[in-house]
């Protein structure tokens, strides 16, 4: 039997999964980057602006973007409800999640203005960390198998294009795979 070994993801949240990856790459390395700021008692400004970059790109734009325009309207029309169910919650930490991009961003403008000690941005960079880490771990082991088990082959089809599209107008491929070296190199 031939199993198809394509690049393109055949179920619904593969590409996902894979965004998923990156982004816990990129956590990791920006908790280890903070660990030797804290060591030496100051911030690393450009390290911070980068990782502001990839969030707001990478993880908001790009990645949120393909579960709030593709995968939660398909989840929905197949009956998982909005309101009161796990795509509400996801939705809300989605917007949790721009907050404090926005917070970490404003305190590190006022850390070089002098105004803000380097703990206040530490303090909020961990907390925006430990809540995508928790993020992710219920959207791959709760809502995602939650999708997968609702979808028909033609969703999948539909979905993944969806995902493409966003990926293209959000950012163009380029700038993917840009964004997935610059996690790398934080």
């Amino acid at each position: 039997m031939n199993h198809h070994h394509g690049h393109e993801a055949v179920n619904l949240t593969g590409s996902l999964v894979a965004d998923h990856e990156v982004i816990l790459t990129a956590l990791e390395r920006l908790e280890a980057r903070l660990g030797e700021m804290s060591g030496r008692g100051a911030l690393d400004v450009e390290t911070i602006n980068k990782f502001l970059v990839f969030a707001r790109s990478f993880i908001d734009r790009c990645h949120h973007g393909k579960e709030e325009r593709c995968l939660f309207p398909c989840m929905e029309r197949r009956g998982i409800p909005r309101e009161g169910g796990p795509i509400g919650v996801m939705l809300y930490e989605h917007e949790s999640g721009r907050r404090l991009v926005r917070e970490i961003d404003e305190l590190l403008k006022s850390y070089r203005m002098g105004d803000t000690p380097p703990e206040a941005v530490f303090a909020k960079c961990e907390e925006y960390i430990h809540l995508l880490r928790q993020h992710i771990s219920k959207e791959n082991s709760v809502l995602f198998p939650m999708g997968e088990s609702v979808v028909v082959q033609d969703d999948v089809v539909e979905v993944n294009e969806c995902y493409e599209v966003v990926e293209g107008r959000e950012m163009g491929h380029e700038a993917h795979e840009e964004l997935k070296k610059l996690a790398e190199e934080l």
